[in-house]
């Protein structure tokens, strides 16, 4: 009897170590993506967005990020910070998300470069077995620290003799690159717009020990609804899959709400450039209007895209990431354009009607404001310099001669400090 029972605890113990070894954790190191800088002008602003107030997944808690700077200049990490708070808004996680970033020498035309510091796959609590997930994304989904909890997350790394453009209100010069977008698109590398899929010598695989996909690679398909990183159809490594990979008609896959099926154009040229490839979407469109910009393979100067973009926050979605949706109507504005903000500004009602009341009381300690509304075609309709906004703060402006429509109202301190809200006439 006893011998039975001791066999029957091995033959038990036997199953928990055979399912054990079909869903162990595991990690992988990463591959650095860049962004490479384009000598064409585009010379256009897309600013933050404006949130709805919940986080799709019901997350709660947003910004959770830290960085640790090696060899930054200060006005550099100025404008990381405003990169990051960014992000802060876009995406969710109980789990601080640490960030690496280096200001150093990197060759050719290349700005910059991002990736996620880890990945893992099989860890308690993974979505699904034999999928490699970034580092940052299994700490937001367990909840719990995966590396050291002083260790980065994400690492990036920023080309220090770019012509850079440091400022945060999006007037990016047509010689310069916009540091902010840069920032924003390396992050959203490090987030999991990152994976495996390699090709060398005209044979692609996983640049893994273990040849699996990430997250990201699971969601790639082809014209024909197939998923590439299936080895069922395409198989790794092989020829086939590099034609896959450079068929220049690949998209990632991403459900919306109500199980309405979407997609996003995937970077896919013809011959395979190791870095871009697979890791960038397809640009549509230069022209205003076009906000889902930010993870294109190349950059171009006088370019400044402050807002991850629909398509960007619905693949981190997909991933498994909580992320802030933006509202609709927002869209690209000219360059001439100020990044809108909530700013201590108080403009009421908004939407009005005939008249709006701007109260200054919190703006500054400036004796006087230079107050202006302009139309979306940079029209000025009203402008006002108060003079004596210490005594009186606030100011009301009869709009009822102006046609319905949105409007920009901006106001300039006496330190030319700028704020810049969205004003709506109904």
């Amino acid at each position: 009897m006893k011998r039975t029972l001791i066999s029957i605890l091995f033959l038990l113990n036997s199953i928990a170590l055979s399912a054990q070894q079909n869903f162990t954790e595991d990690s992988a190191e990463a591959q650095s993506l860049i962004n490479v800088g384009h000598s064409q002008v585009n010379k256009i602003f897309t600013p933050p967005v404006e949130y709805q107030q919940n986080l799709k997944s019901a997350a709660t808690a947003t910004g959770n990020i830290s960085v640790s700077y090696i060899n930054f200049p200060e006005e550099a990490k100025a404008a990381f910070e405003y990169a990051v708070s960014i992000w802060g808004e876009s995406i969710s996680s109980p789990v601080t998300i640490n960030i690496q970033a280096s200001w150093e020498s990197i060759a050719g035309n290349q700005l910059g470069m991002g990736k996620p510091a880890l990945f893992y796959r099989n860890f308690k609590g993974a979505p699904a077995a034999n999928i490699y997930y970034p580092v940052a994304l299994a700490e937001k989904i367990t909840g719990k620290e995966y590396n050291h909890a002083n260790d980065a997350d994400i690492i990036c790394s920023f080309n220090k003799s770019v012509a850079w453009y440091f400022g945060t209100d999006g007037r990016t010069p047509s010689t310069k690159y916009d540091f902010v977008t840069a920032v924003l698109h390396e992050i959203g590398h490090g987030l999991g717009i990152a994976g495996f899929f390699t090709s060398e010598n005209g044979v692609a695989q996983f640049a893994n020990s273990a040849n699996l996909p990430s997250v990201y690679d699971y969601f790639v398909f082809n014209s024909n609804l197939q998923r590439v990183a299936d080895k069922n159809i395409f198989p790794c490594p092989s020829k086939e899959l590099t034609k896959q990979l450079t068929s220049n008609s690949l998209f990632f896959n991403y459900t919306l709400e109500k199980s309405a099926s979407k997609s996003a154009s995937i970077y896919a040229p013809g011959t395979w450039a190791k870095g871009m490839s697979i890791y960038h979407l397809e640009k549509s469109s230069f022209k205003t209007g076009s906000p889902n910009e930010l993870m294109n393979a190349f950059a171009y100067k006088g370019e400044a895209i402050h807002n991850p973009g629909e398509n960007t926050l619905f693949v981190l979605s997909e991933m498994g990431w909580s992320v802030n949706l933006p509202e609709s109507g927002q869209i690209s504005t000219e360059i001439n354009r100020e990044v809108l903000s909530n700013g201590n500004l108080n403009i009421y009602p908004n939407p009005f009607m005939n008249n709006v009341t701007f109260d200054c009381e919190n703006v500054s300690a400036s004796s006087n404001v230079d107050i202006v509304i302009s139309d979306l075609a940079g029209k000025t309709v009203y402008r006002k310099i108060m003079n004596d906004i210490r005594y009186n703060p606030k100011l009301k402006v009869d709009l009822s001669d102006i046609k319905p429509g949105i409007y920009l109202a901006s106001i300039t301190d006496g330190n030319n400090i700028k704020i810049t809200k969205r004003l709506i006439k109904n």
